[in-house]
């Protein structure tokens, strides 16, 4: 074999390896995620007068917010008000743990986008679609980053909110469907007495564990996604753009 025929083969292997990453990633979330050899556990606390902390695991909160052309809506309230009538409202999410392959069952926040859960801590990416049961190239996107920290009762991760854009030609004006991302950080005071109405009281003050949101996140079909996400959240984060 001359080497312009084993520069084809490696070539040939490279390319044949691309295309198997890129079909795990793509079909990762379809029947929605039960093919996994292994899944995220994600449990959702009851309300009652105070939290009681949960061996191995972190309680992150925060709010979802999403908005479409200038107008807020809520993916998750069981009817829509008429404003939003005519809205693309339809959204999905799951959490990728990075590292493994293992998501989450579909995220159900409350109807107004917040959001509770018990998660060991980790490395997550936060997936996005407009379709409950997402396949195909493009289907799935990163909507954000997060690092659980350990030892910790509760994080605070912020309000993340989506704002997406109608072109007044038709279809979307924004990159994606889930729009343009940004995070917003409430003092931790005002977070946490916020988080106590709704559920009970903490034994301890939250650490703040922001979302990574922004223009450099990794695409969800990039076969490098685990080690760009891993390098981001090393770094902090850099600010949204």
């Amino acid at each position: 074999m001359d080497k312009h025929d084993g520069g084809s083969q490696h070539s040939g292997h490279r390319i044949y390896r691309r295309s198997q990453i890129r079909a795990w990633l793509r079909n990762i979330v379809v029947l929605p995620l039960a093919a996994l050899s292994a899944c995220v556990s994600v449990h959702y606390p009851r309300p009652g007068p105070s939290i009681t902390p949960r061996a191995g695991e972190t309680l992150v909160f925060g709010r979802l917010r999403f908005w479409y052309d200038g107008s807020e809506f809520f993916p998750w309230e069981r009817q829509l008000v008429p404003t939003a009538a005519g809205l693309p409202a339809e959204r999905h999410l799951w959490l990728l743990r990075l590292g493994r392959r293992a998501a989450s069952a579909e995220l159900h926040p409350d109807e107004d986008g917040t959001l509770a859960v018990w998660l060991a801590p980790a490395d997550y990416a936060l997936l996005g679609s407009t379709r409950a049961k997402p396949s195909g190239f493009g289907a799935v996107e990163v909507v954000a980053l997060m690092r659980v920290p350990a030892g910790k009762v509760a994080a605070y991760a912020g309000e993340l909110s989506m704002r997406a854009e109608k072109n007044p030609e038709g279809g979307h004006a924004s990159y994606s469907e889930f729009g343009v991302k940004s995070v917003d950080v409430q003092p931790i005071e005002i977070a946490r007495a916020t988080f106590e109405q709704r559920l009970g009281r903490l034994p301890e003050s939250p650490v703040v564990a922001p979302w990574c949101a922004g223009n450099d996140l990794p695409a969800f079909d990039d076969p490098g996604l685990a080690d760009r996400a891993r390098l981001l959240l090393d770094r902090g984060c850099p600010a949204v753009r």
